[in-house]
């Protein structure tokens, strides 16, 4: 029986696509960091969803992997939170960058 469930497994494993295996790893990871922040500020899901004018049943769909967040959805996260929830490598000419020099000339 044994033999046959990790035959089962190994054939479920290659099935998964890396995309599929990055999004969820990603998905997954960003759900904690979201809860630590919570935590930390003694939050609650309900909380958190008033802050984000937001029904919490929305905010439980966020955390619970049942919804594809968008970036707008992130950022306005990062803007309650405060904090940034994904580090992305700046380039050169990143839009800071740009409207930094703007600013400067």
């Amino acid at each position: 029986m044994g033999y046959k469930k990790n035959a089962f497994l190994e054939e479920l494993r290659k099935e998964i696509t890396a995309e599929d295996r990055i999004f969820t790893t990603n998905y997954y990871d960003l759900v904690i960091r979201i809860n630590e922040l919570l935590d930390r500020k003694e939050w609650t899901q309900k909380d958190f969803a008033e802050k984000l004018g937001k029904r919490p049943s929305e905010i439980s769909k966020w955390l619970n992997g049942g919804h594809n967040l968008t970036l707008k959805s992130i950022a306005k996260m990062e803007a309650v939170l405060g904090e940034k929830l994904i580090v992305v490598p700046q380039h050169k000419n990143s839009m800071n960058t740009v409207l930094k020099t703007a600013v400067e000339s």
